[in-house]
């Protein structure tokens, strides 16, 4: 797999309309929320996979690797963000870098930088009427396993989407 495969941001396929009507964010909602984060000053040089989960579907699957609380919340929520980055970026960190990296090194590296886009999602997310909270509990391999399977992509942290109070056009 290639870095290009990898780096682009993952969406399930649009919710449909009656899921739309339960709460779920509209596809446009969520295309809004990427584009703005395509706007991240890292973005050129950005590790970070963002996944969102809207359909009752991939909550089930996302809320079995949670802590009971946490799934809770997260099967409420109208979305959820799985923020990870890719392995293959922290190898192209260790080609590049002067003086060169080591490989711990580098995979810090891509671990922070994924979680400072994950801040700057859940900025964006604000700005197109989300209420963005952090989720923390969470089986790390569990979730690659699920979501991430078949990549060199790993999880960082979830981010919780519910509509703002009074706005009801997410």
């Amino acid at each position: 797999m290639t870095l290009a495969e990898v780096l682009p941001f993952r969406r399930e396929a649009a919710p449909t309309p009656q899921a739309c009507a339960l709460g779920s964010p509209s596809r446009a909602a969520l295309d809004e929320l990427h584009a703005l984060l395509s706007l991240d000053p890292i973005a050129g040089a950005a590790p970070a996979t963002v996944l969102f989960v809207a359909s009752d579907e991939g909550r089930a699957r996302l809320v079995r690797h949670l802590s009971p609380t946490d799934g809770v919340k997260v099967w409420e929520a109208s979305a959820c963000a799985l923020i990870g980055y890719d392995f293959a970026f922290a190898a192209q960190l260790l080609q590049c870098s002067e003086p060169a990296l080591s490989c711990e090194t580098a995979v810090r590296l891509a671990a922070r930088s994924a979680a400072l886009q994950g801040v700057s999602l859940a900025l964006a997310a604000r700005e197109v009427g989300f209420e963005a909270e952090p989720v923390a509990l969470y089986d790390t391999a569990g979730l690659r396993a699920e979501f991430f399977a078949g990549t060199d992509a790993t999880v960082t942290f979830l981010c919780r989407l519910m509509p703002s109070p009074g706005d009801h056009d997410v």
